[in-house]
């Protein structure tokens, strides 16, 4: 697409330009497309080139006494496309900087704008209509030269003309033949272009088989629904018009289908023809998540959930029923955890993406296997080439709280695509593999955004690569809630900041106030809010991770740990509302250890710690009273040779304890809670490991035991009536928050999410994305 005309006042930098009067970014002379107020914004901060520019000068320049705005998210998300769309990265910038807690600047240098370019050229190089057009120095003299040889040998002017154009072509030809020949070759540039505009999110592209449209969902008619569009432009047309979200698309390679998840009723996998249809979709399994076409049309891969520890199914598209596929059978790193699978591209294979089950692991682990049985591949990644990851995550605390999920075939088979999270931001990587030993030869990172980059599908035909370029932010909700029935009484809403992602937030015994994990600018700080005014502080600063607050009953202390990455150690510190200091509990203990809970009755803190011989985390109580050497006072009270223990919470009338026994059997990962009588004796299980279930947390009465479940698909909070009597559950669970939509859930990565309750409220944090669909060209270069 050619650029327009460049006008008086186009400011050039890099390879940009911005046209203040087509209010368009350029990019070597190709429109880059913003929305107007990111176009805006922009403006301002190139026109004031150099200087700090305030969050307020912003907020009031581009949406004055707008007072309806959510000008944090607004500024953000402009700030996150801009640099998207300049290819900048917040970290390293090449062009926007960040002050922190000041505003921003513009620190590329800027070329002399377009108006004093032409005036300049009008004054030094005058160029009347009947001279010569100048090409280069040596066209201009070899052209002088001519001229007044003709003149000497008596040509007449139409003559010398003739001869002057004449020698002038040649000159000009043989120059352009000199270079073509001559010049080295240039590569490709990768382009990056958004596809669409509408507000919300748009996600999980999925390209058609001739590689012209992408269909994606989008929540722009209110619900999530499948739409396709143009990848040249257009508007979009809608495909899904039933009930309930309809989102996953997955666009079959014969082009006649597209597959998708619907969470009408009960929820399950559909597929519809591409041109869409009232009434046309045929549902081919009534759970399961991701479908993901075989490269036959035959069959269609797909996970029971959309998180770590997902089972594997096959349906065939003629019918019949799910097939599982065990995962046990398809790779030896049994303690390993599935993230998600794809087929290789001969459909004979399907590939999976691992977790390595080590806290600070940043290198993914991809295994390929025959369908059918046979003997699986590793793709090695030497240790030159992951140190690549290594070198980009400067934040281990955002490693683990971010679930990094897509991956993608080249379809030559020569390169897997994948997402990850490093540092707080998540880029696209390429790794490219040895076609015989599927070994990894490259790493290439593809995107260098600030923002998060994820849900990525490679075209058909090799050469782009389509993906969201979002906004994510992570914030405690508050519900007004009756603890003693598990109803929630009215609409919930984010009280924290959208400038700050929160995790783990924790309300102080008397309800009033917070306390919460907070990332800001990739670094971590224990704030506090406090519910009436809504005003956050920040209690402690840490150069590490500082995680798990836990009250004291009193609400005068807070109790949390202490991550060293660079030692991998751990200690366990309390800090003081009178002192406004900090203490240590512990000396600095290796491997990390989890805080659950400051028991009111006895001073004690709850915890998980690895077993020094095997490294399974079994459950631990530790006086306060032995700080600030209490490890040596810590006594074990929960083991499970099989198992790993987690999230110890002690009952009010202090006759229980329940907890979380994660498991790792061949059919995968799962977790099951218990309940046991703090005097010993047996445990009485209260789920049935089934679906994953987390987080457990007693009511102020103790009747009722509210976890974070990830049955129906979607992780949510439930509940679970007790009878402390007979210590057994009492009826089935049932569900108490109704979160499902891609745009506004609970997290997939559980890890961080935490719930927390009174009598009467109700906190937990929740995820926020916004996103658009953008396409990055020549990706295989």
């Amino acid at each position: 697409m050619a650029s327009p005309s460049t006008h008086p006042g186009t400011i050039r930098f890099d390879a940009f330009e911005v046209d203040p009067i087509e209010r368009e970014l350029r990019k070597r002379g190709k429109a880059v497309k913003l929305q107007p107020k990111q176009f805006a914004v922009l403006l301002l901060l190139v026109e004031r080139a150099g200087q700090a520019v305030s969050r307020e000068e912003i907020h009031q320049h581009i949406w004055g006494n707008d007072t309806f705005v959510d000008f944090e998210r607004g500024i953000n998300f402009s700030i996150n496309q801009i640099r998207a769309a300049l290819g900048d990265d917040a970290d390293d910038p090449r062009f926007i900087e960040t002050l922190p807690r000041r505003g921003y600047r513009f620190i590329a240098a800027i070329k002399e704008n377009v108006a004093s370019q032409m005036a300049a050229q009008s004054v030094v190089n005058p160029s009347p209509s009947n001279e010569v057009p100048e090409t280069d120095g040596s066209s201009r003299a070899s052209a002088v030269q001519s001229a007044d040889l003709a003149k000497h040998i008596g040509f007449g002017a139409t003559a010398t003309a003739i001869l002057i154009g004449s020698i002038m072509s040649l000159a000009v030809a043989g120059m352009v033949a000199y270079k073509k020949l001559h010049a080295p070759v240039v590569q490709a540039q990768r382009t990056l272009t958004r596809l669409t505009f509408d507000d919300g999110l748009q996600i999980g592209a999925t390209w058609s088989p001739d590689s012209r449209y992408i269909a994606y969902s989008s929540d722009h008619g209110g619900k999530f629904d499948i739409w396709v569009q143009q990848v040249t432009g257009g508007d979009p047309v809608q495909i899904t018009k039933s009930p309930g979200n309809n989102w996953q698309p997955d666009w079959s390679l014969d082009g006649k289908y597209i597959a998708y998840r619907s969470e009408d009723g009960e929820g399950g996998l559909f597929v519809i023809p591409s041109l869409g249809g009232e009434g046309q979709e045929r549902k081919i399994s009534s759970f399961g998540y991701y479908p993901r076409w075989s490269p036959d049309g035959s069959q269609i891969l797909f996970q029971t959930t959309r998180f770590v520890t997902a089972r594997l199914y096959v349906v065939d598209i003629n019918g019949g029923a799910p097939r599982e596929l065990v995962t046990s059978t398809l790779h030896p790193e049994k303690r390993n955890r599935l993230i998600s699978a794809n087929w290789y591209p001969d459909g004979k294979r399907i590939s999976l993406w691992l977790a390595s089950g080590v806290l600070d692991s940043v290198v993914p682990v991809f295994w390929t296997t025959p369908l059918d049985g046979g003997v699986p591949v590793k793709s090695e990644i030497p240790a030159a080439l992951a140190r690549q990851f290594v070198g980009a995550s400067s934040d281990w605390g955002a490693v683990c709280c971010e679930a990094d999920f897509k991956f993608a075939w080249a379809p030559s088979g020569t390169a897997i695509y994948f997402e990850r999270t490093l540092g707080g931001t998540r880029n696209l990587w390429r790794m490219t593999v040895d076609r015989t030993t599927l070994q990894a030869i490259a790493i290439d990172r593809l995107t260098t955004g600030s923002g998060m980059d994820s849900e990525l599908a490679i075209s058909p035909d090799g050469k782009q690569l389509a993906f969201t370029g979002g906004v994510q932010h992570m914030r405690a909700w508050l519900f007004p809630f009756e603890a003693g029935t598990g109803r929630i009484t009215g609409e919930g809403s984010a009280v924290t900041s959208s400038g700050i992602d929160a995790f783990e937030p924790s309300l102080s015994p008397d309800g009033k106030q917070l306390i919460f994990m907070a990332r800001r600018a990739g670094k971590w700080d224990l704030m506090k809010e406090s519910l009436a005014d809504r005003r956050e502080t920040p209690l402690v600063h840490e150069d590490d991770f500082p995680y798990d607050p836990q009250w004291s009953p009193d609400g005068k202390h807070l109790a949390y740990g202490r991550w060293k990455q660079s030692a991998k150690t751990n200690q366990i510190m309390v800090w003081s509302s009178e002192s406004r200091k900090q203490m240590s509990v512990t000396d600095v203990l290796n491997g990390f250890v989890s805080i659950y809970e400051w028991s009111k009755q006895d001073n004690q803190l709850v915890l998980s710690m690895p077993n020094s011989s095997t490294g399974r985390p079994e459950a631990w109580l530790m006086p306060m009273a032995a700080a600030p050497h209490a490890q040596f006072a810590a006594r074990k009270f929960l083991s499970d040779p099989s198992g790993e223990i987690y999230q110890g919470h002690i009952s009010p009338d202090r006759q229980w304890i329940a907890f979380e026994v994660v498991r790792i059997p061949s059919t995968g990962a799962t977790s099951t809670l218990y309940a046991m009588r703090i005097a010993g004796g047996l445990w009485m299980p209260l789920t049935d490991g089934k679906q994953w279930d987390d987080k457990p947390r007693w009511s102020p009465d103790g009747k009722i035991l509210y976890f974070i479940s990830g049955r129906r698909g979607s992780f949510n909070v439930w509940g679970l009536h007790f009878d402390a009597a007979k210590g057994r559950p009492s009826g089935e669970p049932f569900q108490v928050t109704h979160f499902d939509s891609p745009n506004l859930m609970v997290s997939d990565n559980v890890s961080p999410v935490s719930i927390s309750l009174t009598r009467d409220l109700l906190v937990l944090p929740v995820e926020q994305v916004s996103g658009s669909i953008w396409v990055l060209s020549n990706v295989d270069r």
